[in-house]
């Protein structure tokens, strides 16, 4: 739930918040496949749009030390409170655990939570804990590690999840080894939404000991947790190195001794890591790099359907994108296949809203039916009729990484409206900053691990969307997208559900917001990763990087 102006949102049906589950459905230590395949459908999310859950034989090797080659400047943070990029949770993940994590068929599994039980109204959530659980400075996981880290997450001057936690009424400390939720209303999505580990990161559990001798910022950097593996030097920028946790409460995890991740901002210096064997195992892979990789003797590729999208946003506060026929003219003038073919060389979908085909049920091809459909001559006269029937110059930022697929999508804007974009290519953490600040002309970006709507409008399309200009000047009412029409229907689909009428919502959603453009919507990414051939054992959960079952072959 979140609340603006009186308005309060929750993610169940009011009228039907446990789905038709009873607590025993509910309750752990592990919810059967059944009861999940009900939540997920709920929520939008199909087992058969997630790639890689085909069935796993547990590793019977050990050892070896991976090197992780992550196409980033430097890995910022991983205190869970600040984590914001998917690649701080993918490291994340193997240093912190939740009261539950979801196995490879995202289904809700104990993490530091051994069983639960769940109230016949669905209200509270009793958990028993994990006795004997060691942190990484050798103190006892306990029920207090559970309240401080409640606590600590609710407060949104020290989290940027304390949103996830406003359907929580009250925690309590039953025992040492004991805590109950209590929720303002039922939720059946309780368990992933709010105490996973990854997906949710308000509970992901922290050390109040290290916390308070280390502080914030250095938390961030070299933090205490419960995982598999400890952190044992972070230097930003250069690497980040993991041990293997002795007293890790899974026995025969991890396997591995040693994980080191490498920032490598260029994409042509990773791949050649990767071939040359200098790094095990590399995520986001360059689209251009991929028939190489294949290639490759010493490489494997994963390729699948990557949940998620790219765009060019405008900005609705500066010239000439205050008109809307301005930014639906740009639109317009992007081929997007012919996009894909060259910037991604084909590993890619043509985007024309915020809603992937790797959510099946919802996803529908927009080509024949949006506005932003190609259509250079009506783009022209849309320019024309706007008063821009003479050329203009404008600027767009990208990253290292992002500025092929820019560069091709601004010689279009060039061959089809005569425009000149002059690409202005800065590093993540800068670009980032422009973003947030709405301090640019226009911006490519995108969302990733977009498993259900609400990931794709929620958090991107409302007024009130955390992504939606949150460091912008007071002067200005919202950051780069505003549609009242919108923000009703997204917080409708949000409690219903009514598995069809939701789509029905959604995929009208989709409509509407690729004919009011905020962002030149270009195409939906594969979800790529490349490992090594002697990595074995690799588990794959959709969007995570977990290693506790990774060792190298000799």
């Amino acid at each position: 739930m979140s609340e603006k102006g009186g308005e309060k949102e929750f993610d169940f049906d009011e009228n039907d918040p446990l789905l038709g589950l009873s607590a025993a459905d509910l309750s752990g230590p592990k919810v059967t496949r059944r009861t999940m395949l009900k939540l997920l459908a709920a929520t939008g999310v199909s087992l058969s749009s997630l790639w890689g859950m085909d069935s796993f034989v547990e590793a019977q090797g050990t050892g070896g030390h991976l090197k992780a080659g992550w196409l980033t400047d430097q890995i910022t943070t991983l205190d869970p409170a600040q984590i914001n990029q998917i690649l701080q949770f993918q490291a994340a993940s193997n240093v912190f655990n939740g009261l539950v994590h979801v196995d490879t068929e995202l289904i809700p599994r104990g993490d530091l939570a051994k069983d639960w039980e769940v109230s016949e109204d669905g209200t509270e959530w009793t958990f028993k804990l994990r006795e004997g659980v060691l942190f990484h400075n050798g103190v006892e996981f306990t029920a207090d590690d559970v309240l401080f880290t409640y606590n600590r997450s609710k407060d949104p001057e020290k989290s940027q999840h304390a949103a996830v936690l406003e359907p929580v009424e009250k925690l309590e400390k039953l025992g040492k080894y004991s805590v109950k939720f209590t929720l303002k209303q039922p939720s059946a999505a309780f368990l992933i939404k709010v105490l996973e580990r990854t997906s949710g990161r308000a509970m992901t559990i922290v050390n109040k000991e290290a916390i308070e001798e280390m502080g914030p910022t250095e938390y961030g950097i070299k933090p205490v947790g419960t995982g598999a593996f400890k952190v044992v030097e972070h230097k930003l920028g250069e690497r980040l190195v993991l041990e293997k946790f002795d007293d890790y409460f899974i026995e025969g995890q991890p396997k591995l001794d040693k994980v080191t991740y490498f920032p490598i901002p260029e994409p042509s210096t990773l791949v050649s890591a990767l071939k040359a064997g200098d790094v095990h195992i590399c995520d986001d892979i360059p689209d251009q790099f991929v028939p190489q990789l294949k290639a490759s003797p010493n490489v494997e590729v994963k390729i699948g359907p990557g949940p998620g999208f790219q765009s060019i946003f405008m900005n609705p506060h500066r010239e000439p994108f205050t008109d809307q026929k301005v930014r639906l003219a740009m639109a317009k003038a992007i081929d997007r296949q012919e996009l894909v073919d060259k910037a991604l060389f084909g590993l890619g979908i043509p985007a024309y809203g915020p809603i992937p085909p790797a959510q099946k049920a919802f996803f529908q091809d927009l080509s024949d039916k949006s506005d932003q459909a190609f259509a250079p001559e009506e783009a022209r006269q849309l320019l024309a009729d706007a008063g821009y029937s003479d050329s203009f110059e404008t600027n767009v930022i990208c990253t290292p990484a992002t500025k092929r697929r820019t560069q091709i999508a601004a010689n279009m804007l060039k061959e089809n409206l005569g425009l000149t974009v002059n690409l202005k290519v800065m590093d993540w953490t800068v670009l980032i900053t422009h973003f947030d600040n709405m301090e640019f002309d226009m911006l490519q970006l995108g969302s990733g691990a977009d498993l259900d709507p609400n990931d794709s409008l929620v958090d991107w399309f409302r007024t009130s969307s955390k992504f939606n200009g949150p460091k912008r000047p007071k002067s200005m009412e919202y950051g780069f997208y505003s549609n009242p029409e919108v923000d009703e229907l997204v917080n409708k689909q949000r409690t219903t559900v009514d598995l069809d009428k939701r789509i029905e919502m959604v995929k009208e959603l989709n409509l509407k917001i690729s004919n009011d453009p905020a962002a030149i919507f270009l195409f939906h990414p594969t979800d790529d990763l490349a490992l090594n051939k002697k990595v074995k054992g690799f588990k794959f959960i959709p969007g995570l990087r977990d290693l506790h079952t990774v060792y190298l072959e000799e």
